[in-house]
């Protein structure tokens, strides 16, 4: 019993110091979401080195203050939201993207770099954050006008229905888009807010040539200040 309860009090005191790093550099406080459950180290290290590369001051202008690791969300799935989610300054994962992170390979382009799934999870998530914090840049006509967004089925324009599988219910776009436009990937047709998020996570987390032409011209202007 008195190993097991120290070998408890060695992960506990690891996952502080990674937690206590975060908090320190980034201001942003890990917590797992269920209550009582242990924040696992290597989750929280694997978070850590996914912030190192970006400028600080582009994470914390996401403004994301709280970030939650759940074990109740399920298998993470081909194009299904239960990855993460962003709600007002909190960013909650899904743990089971770090144990199981590279369900598909559609995160590589065609230099053969690469992007894992709890990255560009993290990076979706916080670009979330950025695009609130910052004047809800998403619904702007600068970048809804990339790829036609519109809020009415106005002729000649899409919506992306995600069919189900095994008892997963449909996910149908929130908005409709112009089938010309050009898309990081599927699941960016659901909206313009995941459509910019998409297009957020893929170019900080350099795999730029997956961002189309017009959004990576978007971002390389609106992110330049970090790069000074």
């Amino acid at each position: 019993m008195k190993l097991i309860t120290s070998a408890i009090r060695i992960i506990a005191s690891t996952s502080n110091i990674w937690t206590q790093k975060i908090k320190d550099e980034f201001d942003i406080l890990c917590r797992p979401r269920e209550e009582g459950a242990p924040l696992d180290e290597n989750l929280l290290r694997q978070t850590y080195h996914i912030f190192r590369p970006i400028p600080t001051q582009l994470i914390k202008d996401c403004g994301v203050k709280d970030l939650f690791f759940s074990n109740t969300m399920g298998p993470n799935r081909p194009y299904y939201p239960n990855h993460g989610f962003y709600i007002n300054h909190t960013v909650t994962l899904n743990n089971d993207i770090f144990y199981h992170p590279d369900v598909m390979n559609d995160f590589f382009d065609h230099h053969g770099y690469f992007i894992d799934r709890p990255t560009q999870t993290i990076y979706h998530e916080f670009a979330h954050g950025y695009d609130v914090n910052n004047g809800d840049l998403s619904k702007k006509g600068e970048w809804t006008k990339l790829s036609g967004w519109s809020s009415e089925p106005l002729p000649g324009l899409k919506r992306l229905i995600i069919k189900g599988t095994h008892g997963i219910p449909d996910v149908t776009g929130e908005m409709y888009f112009d089938p010309k436009a050009e898309f990081t990937r599927f699941y960016a047709k659901r909206n313009p807010w995941d459509d910019w998020a998409d297009s957020f996570s893929f170019y900080i987390g350099g795999l730029v040539d997956k961002v189309p032409p017009t959004k990576r011209e978007y971002l390389e202007k609106l992110l330049k200040k970090y790069s000074a």
